[in-house]
């Protein structure tokens, strides 16, 4: 994510050190993985749900904005992917096996 010579993510802090970019005001952290706009949301935690790179979005949300915003992603992951791609998929299953 991060190589070398380019400038690192921080935005837990009040003040940046020297080196670091602050995060907090960016617009799209990683591709389309931004809260800005409902659309680019709703993909982020389509993503999130289907755990297909959610980790590399939580590490970027916890560089720009602290340590606690994995309580956010542990929510989605067991809520959204454990939960309810469950469910859907148990819905699924029993609309097969009617006869």
């Amino acid at each position: 994510m991060v190589s070398d010579g380019e400038e690192k993510l921080c935005g837990g802090l009040d003040n940046c050190p020297d080196g670091f970019y602050c995060g907090k005001g960016t617009a799209n952290l990683n591709e389309n993985s931004s809260l800005d706009n409902i659309f680019y949301a709703l993909l982020m935690i389509f993503q999130c749900t289907t755990l297909e790179g959610w980790s590399d979005i939580q590490t970027l949300y916890q560089r720009s904005y602290g340590f606690y915003i994995w309580g956010f992603f542990v929510l989605i992951v067991f809520i959204g992917a454990f939960f309810l791609m469950n469910l859907t998929l148990a819905v699924v299953n029993a609309s097969f096996t009617k006869s």
